[in-house]
């Protein structure tokens, strides 16, 4: 019994020095290192680190040309309401009640001057005014795509029989982590 414990005791000790022995060692260099030459790399490392995030955070600000066009349609969907023979609103008593509907999607004071110049007010109910829809976004159309503040402009320009040439500039924002359009111009 004894000689089985003294053979296992002399390989673990064995292994052991082995292990020791194949350690790489750290050079002179490594050893010798300053404070200072280890607060540079240190500081390297954050630099690294800041960058990695920076990276991270414009890429959770990118917009997406499917969120793009997912916004634009929701907008037009909603601008564009059913209406009886009589063009008057099936699901909207009021201005009020339409805007309230693209809040998930676009600030109010973007969508108030469309609601006002596509649709009136009366006694019995909310109208919509016959006309053409606006100069819009066309999702298979190529466009300018600038990031700027935490928001993103897409500039887009198009040519119809309706609208001749035409230029439509929307601004996107994220707002409490959801995309939404916060202006557009046209020119």
């Amino acid at each position: 019994m004894k000689k089985i414990i003294t053979t296992v005791t002399v390989i673990a000790l064995f292994a052991f020095a082995m292990m020791v022995v194949n350690q790489p060692q750290m050079d002179q260099a490594q050893a010798q290192e300053t404070p200072k030459a280890h607060a540079t790399k240190s500081n390297e490392l954050k630099s690294l680190k800041m960058d990695d995030i920076k990276q991270m955070t414009q890429k959770e600000a990118n917009l997406s040309h499917e969120q793009i066009v997912t916004l634009t349609d929701k907008f037009m969907e909603l601008l564009v309401q059913d209406i009886d023979d009589h063009y008057k609103v099936e699901q909207f008593d009021t201005k009020q009640e339409l805007i309230k509907v693209f809040d998930p999607y676009v600030k109010q004071e973007v969508v108030q001057p469309y609601i006002d110049f596509y649709y009136k007010e009366k006694e019995d109910g909310l109208y919509i005014v016959p006309t053409e829809t606006p100069a819009w976004f066309v999702k298979d159309a190529e466009y300018e795509k600038e990031q700027k503040d935490g928001k993103i402009t897409v500039t887009q320009t198009n040519e119809n029989a309706l609208h001749g040439k035409y230029t439509i500039v929307l601004t996107f924002e994220k707002i409490d982590e959801t995309w939404k359009i916060v202006n557009i111009s046209h020119e």
